[in-house]
């Protein structure tokens, strides 16, 4: 459950440009409570038994024209594909689910950490990835809250092989989301030890290969 960043972070925004190409997978460590939360909750899947560096994850998207520059000026920057809950209490305002956003969401002072990750995916693959996204999005799948308690059932329980109990066929947390779109695009980056339901960051992260890695 995020908001959008008060101060945007120019290094990490940077970062992410930098590193852009369509279809990457992007993880960040967001400090906010729910993201230490489920970092903490991944404990048990890290090498050295502490709490992960990840969460939440997204998909890099294409670079689309706005109005973000200096005086409003038109450019083109990076959006992302993701399931999230995001609440703007300013606006009065509450986006659940899979969405798509402007990747300066995640260049706030909230986030200390960011990875990216190249599954180096040809252009009909990138396509598949980002057209299932969009998919996603218009079907508004939402963000299930309990699935992740379910996920942290199964880690400790060490049947991550086995579908979450809480699986809700309409709705899919970041990690899931990100997996299902490459999965259909027959480039699952898991085997059948882990259920598409429990995907955590971490799974995704040991998964590989690193492009870039920022610290804040």
């Amino acid at each position: 459950m995020h908001s959008e960043p008060k101060t945007l972070n120019e290094a990490l925004l940077g970062f992410f440009v930098s590193h852009y190409a369509r279809g990457r997978v992007a993880l960040v460590g967001a400090d906010d409570f729910v993201s230490e939360a489920v970092r903490a909750g991944q404990k048990k899947l890290t090498p050295d038994g502490k709490p992960s560096l990840c969460s939440p994850v997204f998909l890099m998207g294409e670079l689309r024209p706005d109005r973000r520059g200096p005086g409003a000026m038109i450019g083109r920057s990076p959006y992302i594909f993701e399931s999230d809950l995001q609440i703007q209490p300013q606006r009065v305002q509450v986006r659940n689910g899979a969405q798509e956003n402007w990747i300066g969401k995640w260049c706030g002072d909230h986030v200390d950490h960011a990875a990216i990750l190249d599954f180096d995916l040809t252009e009909g693959e990138k396509d598949l990835v980002l057209a299932t996204a969009l998919q996603l999005c218009d079907e508004q799948i939402q963000y299930p809250i309990l699935e992740l308690v379910g996920t942290w059932l199964a880690i400790v329980s060490r049947r991550l092989w086995a579908a979450n109990p809480f699986d809700d066929p309409h709705a899919m947390y970041c990690s899931s989301f990100v997996r299902h779109c490459y999965r259909d695009a027959g480039r699952d980056f898991l085997d059948q030890d882990v259920s598409v339901s429990n995907t955590a960051p971490e799974h995704i992260a040991q998964s590989g290969p690193f492009v870039a890695e920022w610290h804040r």
